[in-house]
């Protein structure tokens, strides 16, 4: 599964495109359609949301879309059985994203092993503490299932602590070009861009960058900085104006913009 990740990033040299899908918004049924959809457009990696009731690293879009899947009856058991009926119809790789106390709740050893039951690739917790205990449980876990545990980091780290989080790194680097909650933005704050030039010192790990993504030309701008672009809220901003195709037309587009530069 590891593997899957890494032929992503070596298969074709160019700026990857990871997509963001709130499983269970507006309703299973769709956000599965949706993954399928975004697959099928060019998304080269896909990151599924287990919604949780206090999306902390999230702005209001998506922080919506999870009370929504939640009202809806979404539950992490759900959850896993859509990705797994799923997996077979795409190629692509899927990650699960989600909060620690979610894999708190049904314990460490049950989510990972469940998770790679149904064939995603990695995981990505955004507020797993570093200095805890459990961080060392957690990437024990991942290695006996074969995840990549995800790494998301954001400028302002000590250059101590982001070696230490460096050494421990596997699949790829996730940066945040702002510090704070996902949601669209109309500019990538140059903070970030210097803090992406850090990291870059210290890892050959490839590098994806998210956390306000809204335009086309935001996405060409990174080429050249980071190895993928994240996008997130921005998709499900456009879903709520203009549906699935809204969102595969921005992903072609996107790619377009991309094949471009090469």
């Amino acid at each position: 599964m590891e593997r899957a990740i890494e032929e992503v990033f070596t298969k074709k040299k160019r700026l990857k495109v990871m997509t963001h899908v709130v499983a269970g918004y507006p309703d299973l049924e769709t956000s599965r359609n949706l993954i399928l959809a975004m697959a099928e457009a060019g998304a080269d990696m896909i990151e599924v949301q287990i919604p949780f009731s206090d999306p902390l690293a999230d702005g209001p879009t998506i922080m919506a879309a999870n009370h929504k899947a939640l009202q809806n009856g979404l539950t992490p058991r759900l959850c896993l059985k859509m990705v797994e009926e799923i997996k077979g119809e795409i190629k692509i790789p899927l990650l699960f994203m989600t909060y620690v106390n979610l894999a708190y709740a049904l314990g460490f050893d049950r989510f990972l092993s469940e998770s790679a039951a149904v064939g995603v690739s990695g995981l990505i917790i955004p507020d797993l503490p570093f200095d805890e205990r459990d961080y060392d449980q957690y990437y024990s876990l991942l290695g006996k299932y074969r995840l990549c545990g995800i790494q998301v980091l954001s400028a302002g780290l000590s250059r101590s602590r982001l070696q230490r989080i460096l050494k421990m790194a596997q699949g790829f680097i996730y940066i945040t070009l702002r510090v704070g909650v996902t949601g669209a933005r109309e500019e990538v704050e140059k903070k970030s861009a210097d803090f992406i030039d850090q990291v870059r010192a210290y890892t050959d790990l490839p590098l994806a960058a998210g956390f306000g993504i809204s335009s086309v030309e935001q996405i060409r701008g990174l080429a050249g900085q980071v190895d993928m672009a994240v996008i997130g809220s921005h998709l499900i901003n456009l879903f709520n104006s203009g549906g699935i195709e809204s969102v595969q037309k921005f992903i072609k587009e996107a790619n377009e913009a991309i094949d471009q530069m090469i």
